[in-house]
């Protein structure tokens, strides 16, 4: 690595004092953190990539800036400083100089209150135990800090570094030193809480963004009964004691500020247990009209002139408060309860916990019969009584058949229409002639086969189906409608061992015949 050694620069009149951890400026230049330094190549002022691995005697310089042209601007001292200390040590020792590993020491003009780009390297401190770090590593501060009272403190400039890590034989590597980014103040962002319900267990971790760590308080209002607030979490647990209306505030709080979030709601109260059988206080409902919304509960004239609460065992539902007359009966209002099932219905006293049932009764519920009306539908199907057969090859050629040797041929297609006004069916055959010369020579009918098949691309409709022997196809009393029914069949010629050689002729005649 090629080293550059530069001239003494004398300080600009506003001087910057340099401590650890930063720069703080006069009133002439903005307060901003800045990083302890960079460390650059000596050779062309670039700076060094923070994975970049160093040699024990590799030289550096120090910036005191991120610009790479800042490499010849020195770093400002303060009044009191006497002399510069470079330092290798262990984190948190930086600012005690009797704790410093290894030292060296550098070169500063008294009065010019400034100190050139120290070249650091590890192999150039002299005292300390120096050789032990590059014999057994760890982690360590590389830096330099002003010095005064003939070495023995740290000036008020104070002292600059970096974080380094040494491997066992010397390589070492350094940690970039960004700024710590600002702390952002939280907001929450979770705004209301989920169902609570008497008696059931409940857990909620209230959300919120910013710089951790965040602590949560409740600042105003109270959390529900029988809940509380994780001061670290923000998790809100247990088990809700009563039930109602609940409100309160949650402040959170980190290092850069706090958020307020208000909740409110309320605390369901716990349906009760659907009663059965011989369960006490049973009474009769009376049937309902059919479509009726309400029905009647005879809760006795013990519970004459009240208000009481209503339940229905469809979820169960809550079904409202009722108000009793002279000789405790009270109407329900059950639409929104399904109708052609049978409900529970029983009534409470409003707000008893316990939910002691006063009276109840299982009633069905009839919903309106359906409305029925007639209307004639009158349809005339027509039919294009077609009736018809087409065998569109009107020759086969079997060519040249050695005696003893077979042949096969398409029939090719044959159409078959039967959309007759009354269907009845039909099959159709094939028969055909012995096979003969002009010489009076004859090959029987058996020398041929026919195997019947659907024609290429067809797909065969219900109630027609392929027939064996010399039946092509069959139907029942369905209609092929004017594009027909499509067949074909495969005709293989055998040439009897005794034929005569010579031209044979047949004649194949397919036949539609209506069942």
């Amino acid at each position: 690595m090629n080293i550059k050694k530069f001239g003494s620069i004398v300080a600009a009149a506003t001087a910057v004092s340099l401590l650890a951890g930063g720069v703080s400026a006069t009133a002439a230049n903005a307060a901003t953190p800045a990083p302890q330094f960079y460390l650059m190549d000596g050779g062309d002022g670039s700076r060094l990539p923070d994975d970049k691995v160093m040699a024990w005697d590799d030289q550096v310089i120090a910036s005191p800036g991120p610009e790479f042209a800042d490499i010849d601007t020195p770093f400002i001292g303060s009044s009191d400083a006497t002399g510069v200390g470079y330092f290798v040590t262990t984190p948190g020792t930086e600012n005690t100089l009797s704790s410093w590993t290894a030292t060296a020491d550098g070169g500063f003009m008294p009065g010019t209150q400034n100190i050139l780009q120290p070249n650091l390297s590890l192999s150039g401190f002299i005292g300390g135990n120096w050789a032990s770090i590059k014999a057994n590593g760890g982690d360590y501060s590389l830096g330099f800090a002003w010095i005064k009272n003939n070495g023995l403190t740290i000036a008020d400039a104070g002292v600059k570094f970096v974080s380094i890590h040494v491997e066992p034989g010397g390589a070492w590597t350094f940690a970039d030193q960004t700024p710590a980014q600002a702390d952002v103040a939280p907001v929450i962002t979770t705004t209301s809480l989920n169902a609570l319900t008497k008696d059931s267990a409940f857990s909620q971790t209230i959300a919120a963004s910013g710089t951790a760590p965040i602590s949560w308080a409740v600042t105003a209002g109270s959390l529900p009964a029988g809940l509380s607030l994780d001061a670290a979490s923000g998790a809100i647990t247990g088990t809700p004691t009563a039930a109602g209306a609940y409100g309160f505030t949650l402040t959170a709080t980190n290092a850069a500020g706090s958020d307020d979030q208000a909740f409110s709601g309320t605390v369901a109260a716990t349906a009760p247990v659907e009663p059965s059988g011989s369960d006490a206080n049973k009474v009769t409902i009376p049937a309902p009209a059919e479509g009726a919304t309400t029905v009647t509960v005879p809760a006795g004239v013990a519970n004459a002139n009240k208000t009481l609460q209503a339940w229905a065992w469809s979820d169960p539902t809550d079904l409202g408060q009722v108000t009793t007359d002279a000789n405790g009966d009270a109407t329900v209002d059950v639409s929104s309860l399904p109708s052609g099932t049978t409900h529970t219905i029983a009534l409470t006293q409003p707000g008893d916990a316990t939910f002691a049932i006063l009276a109840w009764g299982t009633v069905t519920l009839a919903g309106k019969a359906p409305a029925t009306d007639d209307v004639d539908l009158t349809a005339a199907v027509t039919a294009s009584d077609l009736w018809s057969l087409n065998a569109e090859k009107t020759q086969v050629d079997f060519g040249a058949v050695a005696r003893d040797q077979s042949t096969t041929k398409a029939l090719g297609k044959v159409t078959v229409v039967d959309d007759r006004n009354v269907l009845k069916g039909w099959d159709l055959n094939a028969a055909w002639t012995a096979f003969t010369n002009g010489s009076g020579d004859e090959i029987p009918t058996s020398a041929l086969t026919l195997a019947p098949k659907a024609y290429a691309g067809y797909t065969l409709i219900d109630g027609v189906t392929l027939g064996t022997g010399t039946k092509i196809a069959q139907s029942s009393a369905v209609s092929t409608l004017p594009t027909g029914a499509l067949f074909d069949a495969d005709l293989t010629f055998t040439a009897p061992k005794d034929a005569k050689v010579g031209e044979y002729h047949s004649t194949l005649t397919v036949t539609l015949t209506s069942k």
